[in-house]
């Protein structure tokens, strides 16, 4: 069943837009692995903390591995 935005309850929206972003994060790193993978010069190669950094974010958004919004909130705040 559809529902518009102003029927949402807080926590459905919050997970709509936990989800949405999670979602583009994943494309974003992704990409963003791939487009420092596919250079060819080997002075701009990343830094092994980094790249595996990376590699680690990416692994852990697909298995849908993250922060809630309320836990994020929580740390932000302290």
């Amino acid at each position: 069943m559809n529902k518009t935005l102003i029927r949402l309850s807080t926590n459905e929206f919050e997970s709509l837009v936990e989800r949405a972003v999670d979602k583009r994060l994943e494309v974003w790193m992704t990409q963003l692995m791939d487009a420092f993978t596919s250079i060819d010069e080997p002075a701009s190669e990343l830094h092994p903390e980094f790249a595996e950094s990376l590699r680690k974010a990416i692994k852990q958004s697909q298995a849908g591995e993250g922060m809630d919004l309320k836990s994020f909130r929580d740390e932000v705040e302290g």
